[in-house]
């Protein structure tokens, strides 16, 4: 079993907000691991840095698919060679380390992988990246509340217990609690009176999983659930609106379109003098 350690580079981490936290290992007993940004990756790295299959390692040996940093040796796509202890790659400000994991490992589930790369996400993104909950309906309808870093929680409910207190008599005083931690954003019911539901599904004491758009029902209470990165990381891209033209204003160097007028009142004034000249001859 091989063990992948993400992390920043040390130049590259102080252009941008940084990771909340050291990232926990990946240990992985795949025969092929690859290290990119596309769905199939195993490590997954934002698309920014990253090809969709960048790095592929195939028991002992590695192979590059696109250009990258190894072992601090700038390497071309099509370069290989054997794993060695300790390995480093270079994409972008991250590092990936590979090494062989502990023999007591277990290996690391999808979805950690997935929150994993929705976390480095979100330090490409910056301020605004959080997930964070909406109030569709009910109690104060239009607030919004971003989650806490990895491993804290936020408890809702209507009694100074709760982390974000709602004043509403459907809601428990210690209603749900949601933690975003390394594998994800989750939310539990804590035996409320009204109950719990996602996307209509009840909660009961079993944590699940939220994912960006999902609807959270507490009592009446309907809230979204939005998550930036991960729709960053499906390739969606917000909506651009073209800006409406301006008209120019003065100073701005445009010129106004001439006007019609002063020319076909010359004509008409030129006319006339013709007439007049025509009268006075013939008289």
């Amino acid at each position: 079993m091989r063990r992948f350690e993400l992390s920043e580079h040390p130049t590259g981490a102080s252009s941008g907000q940084g990771v909340a936290g050291p990232l926990p290992a990946i240990d992985l007993d795949d025969d092929v691991v690859v290290i990119g940004s596309g769905e199939a990756a195993r490590v997954r790295l934002p698309a920014e840095v990253a090809r969709a299959e960048h790095v592929r390692i195939d028991g002992p040996t590695w192979t590059l698919l696109a250009e990258c940093t190894v072992g601090g040796l700038v390497r071309a796509a099509g370069d290989s060679g054997p794993v060695g202890r300790g390995m480093t790659i270079e994409l972008g400000k991250y590092r990936v380390r590979v090494s062989t994991a502990p023999a007591d490992s277990v290996a690391t589930p999808r979805q950690r992988t997935e929150s994993l790369a929705r976390e480095l996400v979100r330090s490409l993104l910056g301020e605004g990246a959080a997930p964070s909950l909406e109030i569709e309906r009910g109690t104060n309808a239009g607030a919004r509340r971003a989650l806490p870093p990895p491993e804290a929680t936020l408890v809702i409910g209507r009694g100074d217990e709760a982390t974000w207190v709602i004043l509403d008599e459907d809601l428990s005083r210690t209603h749900a609690e949601l933690r975003r931690g390394w594998d994800g954003v989750t939310v539990v019911d804590l035996g409320s009176k009204n109950g719990t539901r996602v996307d209509g599904v009840k909660v009961a004491g079993v944590p699940v999983e939220l994912h960006d758009g999902a609807a959270l029902e507490l009592g009446d209470i309907v809230m979204r659930y939005h998550d930036p990165a991960e729709r960053h990381l499906r390739g969606e891209a917000p909506a651009v609106r073209p800006s409406p033209p301006r008209p120019a204003s003065a100073g701005s160097g445009a010129l106004p379109a001439p006007s019609p007028w002063p020319a076909i009142g010359f004509a008409v004034i030129a006319a006339l003098a013709v007439v007049a000249l025509i009268w006075i001859l013939a008289t």
